[in-house]
């Protein structure tokens, strides 16, 4: 993609899971494998509380990171079975340069056995999937590899940025003005997103800047309560725990039989 789009060639929402399928390996998985090094380089500091989740679990147990980026989750603990997923080749050559246990996946569908895993991890990657039906079926997915009794553990960008009164790090940090999109609100024409300011719709594009050049990548941020909704379209699941943490909606559920 060149530095400079034209508005008239940004992508629109998907009608189809043809066009989904198109939007997600131009906007999401390519960009991924042409920024892989840059964006490690900037992952690096684990979050507490994907921390505090990973050390519940007793020693020994077997932990999925699905979506693992450059494997930063992966030796938290050395006394874990860590195996880790990701659509991207880039990060995933850097997570074997680190001797980390991983394999290509798409999220929506993950070649392990059903009831594998004792726990599992998807950081950051839900919002990457561009419609509800897709995000059903990753959920689904993520239930399926769970032995009964297994928790996961899923945190998703927040369309809502200010909670309670306190702004996120991110639209603090470098803080810049929002302009308005009036001319998108009535078309599916997604918007390129201003970073470092409150969304102004859930799905749109957030620049990645280069030295050379501009990409897009395509999110879908949730508003509170959704991914809620989502999960509750799947019987075996038990909600034990939701929370913001600084601009991230996040979910803690239990496979139940």
């Amino acid at each position: 993609m060149s530095s400079s789009p034209s508005q008239s060639t940004l992508p629109t929402l998907p009608k189809s899971d043809f066009d989904a399928n198109h939007l997600e390996e131009e906007h999401v998985h390519k960009v991924y494998n042409n920024i892989a090094h840059n964006f490690s380089d900037t992952r690096h500091k684990p979050w507490p509380r994907v921390v505090e989740f990973l050390r519940s679990f007793p020693s020994g147990s077997l932990i999925l990171d699905i979506g693992c980026g450059n494997g930063k989750y992966m030796n938290i603990r050395h006394d874990l079975m860590m195996i880790g997923c990701d659509r991207s080749e880039g990060l995933l050559k850097i997570c074997r340069d680190r001797h980390f246990q991983v394999f290509l996946s798409d999220c929506m569908k993950i070649p392990v056995p059903t009831n594998m895993f004792d726990g599992a991890i998807c950081i950051a990657v839900l919002h990457h999937i561009s419609t509800e039906n897709r995000r059903l079926l990753a959920l689904k997915e993520f239930v399926r590899l769970l032995k009964p009794g297994g928790q996961a553990l899923i945190t998703v960008w927040a369309k809502e940025q200010e909670v309670e009164n306190k702004k996120s790090t991110y639209i603090t940090k470098n803080a810049k003005s929002c302009p308005i999109h009036q001319k998108h609100e009535q078309t599916d024409e997604l918007i390129i997103h201003t970073p470092r300011t409150e969304f102004q719709r859930s799905d749109c594009l957030v620049p990645w800047s280069k030295p050379d050049e501009k990409l897009l990548r395509y999110y879908h941020v949730f508003v509170q309560n959704e991914l809620e909704h989502i999960l509750n379209h799947i019987s075996e699941v038990k909600i034990l725990n939701s929370y913001n943490d600084d601009g991230n909606w996040c979910i803690i559920f239990m496979k139940i039989v």
